[in-house]
């Protein structure tokens, strides 16, 4: 199942928001904090450590870099406990104006494996959908003064 959206925003802003492993809470729907960022992310092997869900019931869990070009494609393996890993490709390529992203999802363990995979693909595409919105959202209002300090510097 692939979604695509095209951003008002560079190829290189879209992945300094991917890169910056901080932000993964804010624009992958269903994750709700981080808990840590490898300081090598997004280096193949490199892992950030957030939680699923809604507060009493957080599920912490982690995800996975398996291959990483950038500002062009990022294979991560999101594990999904207790419920299911997934393997995610985003592509990232220019065009006039912005960037188009495109974004994979595999399911890899778990209940989304033995799902058909027509229902599984209905199943996170809304999902996806709207992760896609929430990284345009972060891509197009970063400027230059989001990487700088409180003091220019």
């Amino acid at each position: 199942m692939t979604v695509t959206r095209d951003i008002a925003a560079s190829r290189q802003r879209v992945w300094d928001v991917i890169a910056d492993g901080w932000t993964y809470s804010q624009w992958v729907v269903g994750n709700s904090r981080m808990r840590a960022v490898d300081p090598k992310w997004p280096a193949p092997g490199s892992t950030i450590h957030h939680s699923i869900g809604v507060w009493p019931v957080l599920l912490n869990d982690e995800t996975v870099v398996e291959e990483s070009t950038p500002p062009e494609r990022l294979v991560i393996h999101a594990k999904g406990r207790p419920f299911g890993g997934a393997r995610i490709i985003l592509q990232l390529s220019d065009i006039p104006n912005g960037c188009r992203i495109q974004m994979q999802e595999f399911p890899i363990s778990g209940i989304g494996k033995l799902m058909p995979e027509r229902l599984s693909d209905a199943a996170v595409w809304p999902r996806n959908n709207e992760t896609l919105r929430r990284l345009a959202f972060l891509a197009e209002r970063r400027d230059d003064s989001d990487v700088r300090g409180a003091d220019g510097s």
